[in-house]
């Protein structure tokens, strides 16, 4: 019989757990590290498969797998990358779990990474958390720790080991398309797209031991290369506004004017709205902003920062600033900061904007000021330097006599006006009566 609980020796009526398992001539110990599998699965009464992804073995890996219980199914290219993601595109389950051939990955931790599948979307074996341990030679140790590090690094990730192949994955978080990575790298690539993606990433210590039989499959200098593109790749990803926390990490950059000019135009809009009550941050993204007001509503159209932020705020809507889904009146005070010049000037976005505020309510509006060098200056910088980032979204430049002017047309009053190096302006406004 199959793994877990089938229904019959085909394909499982409902799988709830899928096991991928990359293989290439390993059958020394494919057969009993899949019967050792089935048995966790069996004992966690979950309905499971075990797919193996055969790289083209020659030792009879696909039939020593087979009569183990697996579903053996023939990569359809080269390399690691290629069997990895044709197995997790084959997996039926509403979980997905990565594991290696070669019995350094113990079946017996399937317990441990199942247990933790609700505290997040991505759960990694991890070698390198307090209570992990990697037993290997001492060069290869080094190694692994040092890519790690500068992978970590580099790419501002909140994970200690972000090239453990050990993994469970919900199969909502996982990457559906544009990954490129072709070797080990690849399970890098994963890893920065789901956080990407605004998904929770959790690590389980885990005691990485050496394999029994047979030989590594890691050539160093191609995977060297290909580490190196990936590593490009994601950070270009990170840095971009297709990264689910771009606003979030932008507070803590490692770059030393941007983290300035965040924190200064935080402590800027938080000074503003004093103790309002009943806030709204429109385009609220994944910033700090709305962290330092826990009940706030945030609304935003990319659902993708709201994911993320959700760690945080509980108040979060996906919608559309044009059109907002709250009664008249229904704030104290409403934050639309580094917004409006990323959508077409239109009377309806300020109108709504006053449509929800109480009578006397604050408006705090920023946007860069396109009427000073200052601003034109960094912006050229900007785009250069940061070719994902905001810079190349604007698609209006309001000065300040301009905005005050589509303020004061709106129905709002300008009480106060602050910039951050006369580039970023940032205004307070009353809703008249």
């Amino acid at each position: 019989m199959g793994a877990g609980r089938r229904a019959a020796r085909g394909a499982p009526v409902s799988v709830e757990l899928s096991v991928v398992v990359p293989a290439l001539n390993e059958g020394a110990s494919i057969g009993e590290l899949i019967r050792r599998v089935a048995r966790r699965l069996e004992r966690l009464s979950v309905a499971g498969e075990i797919l193996v992804v055969d790289g083209g073995s020659t030792d009879g890996t696909p039939r020593w797998a087979a009569e183990a219980g697996a579903r053996v199914l023939a990569q359809p290219g080269h390399g690691y990358a290629d069997a990895l993601l044709a197995g997790l595109a084959a997996a039926a389950g509403r979980f997905v779990l990565t594991m290696d051939a070669d019995d350094s990955h113990d079946p017996d931790f399937v317990d441990a990474l199942w247990a933790r599948r609700d505290a997040a979307e991505l759960v990694v074996a991890s070698r390198y958390v307090p209570g992990g341990h990697a037993q290997m030679p001492l060069a290869r140790r080094l190694l692994s720790r040092v890519l790690n590090a500068v992978g970590r690094w580099v790419l501002s990730l909140p994970v200690r080991d972000l090239s453990s192949g050990y993994r469970l994955y919900r199969r909502a978080a996982l990457p559906t398309a544009g990954v490129r990575a072709v070797h080990f790298d690849v399970l890098i690539e994963l890893l920065t797209r789901v956080h990407g993606e605004g998904w929770r990433i959790a690590e389980v210590p885990f005691h990485y031991r050496p394999r029994h039989r047979g030989r590594s499959h890691v050539a160093f200098l191609p995977f060297a290369r290909a580490y190196a593109r990936t590593l490009a790749r994601m950070w270009a990803l990170r840095n971009s506004l297709e990264s689910a926390d771009y606003d979030d990490r932008a507070f803590n950059s490692r770059i030393p004017v941007q983290r300035f000019w965040q924190r200064r135009r935080y402590a800027i809009v938080l000074g503003f709205l004093g103790h309002a009550e009943r806030v709204l941050d429109l385009g609220c993204g994944s910033s700090k902003i709305l962290e330092a007001l826990p009940h706030a509503v945030g609304l935003d159209l990319n659902f993708k920062p709201l994911r993320f932020r959700a760690r945080t705020n509980r108040l979060l809507v996906n919608g559309d600033i044009g059109a907002l889904p709250f009664r008249p009146g229904a704030f104290g005070a409403v934050v639309c900061s580094e917004v409006l010049e990323h959508v077409p000037a239109h009377p309806a976005l300020l109108a709504e904007m006053r449509r929800v505020l109480a009578p006397g309510g604050t408006l705090v509006v920023g946007t860069p000021d396109y009427g000073r060098w200052q601003w034109r200056w960094i912006e050229w910088w900007y785009k250069r330097l940061l070719p994902g980032a905001h810079g190349h979204h604007h698609v209006e430049r309001y000065t300040e006599a301009s905005l005050r002017a589509r303020l004061g047309e709106a129905g709002f009053r300008v009480l106060a006006a602050r910039s951050i190096c006369r580039a970023e302006l940032i205004l307070r406004c009353v809703r008249d009566a």
